[in-house]
């Protein structure tokens, strides 16, 4: 596994949309990682936004808002629009996600946070 985005206490890109020395104050309360070549959840805070609109560790994030995110094959540049749809939102803002879990399509809204 190779963590390229991480959404935590700070919201981190690890390419191109931020840089760890001047991080947004955003949060959605869960890592993410790439995994075989799919945006993946990694972890999700105890208490966080991601845990209270149901995210779980595994799922496979197939659109934010209206960004469909490739399950497969994704390029840095879609991944970096991916912390861009995320990274663009202040914090009480809504962020919709659709994810694969156990091959069904669930979709889910959290706040962001900070």
């Amino acid at each position: 596994m190779r963590p390229l985005v991480v959404f935590t206490a700070w919201t981190l890109l690890a390419i191109g949309a931020a840089r760890a020395d001047d991080p947004p104050e955003v949060s959605i309360g869960a890592e993410l990682i790439i995994e075989n070549g799919a945006l993946v959840v990694a972890n999700v805070d105890e208490g966080g936004s991601a845990e209270k609109a149901g995210l779980k560790a595994g799922d496979v994030i197939i659109r934010i808002n209206n960004l469909v995110v490739r399950e497969k094959g994704l390029t840095g540049k879609e991944v970096e629009a991916a912390g861009n749809e995320i990274l663009k939102h202040k914090p009480g803002d809504k962020i919709r996600l659709t994810v694969k879990r156990d091959g069904k399509e669930h979709k889910v809204e959290l706040t962001v946070s900070k």
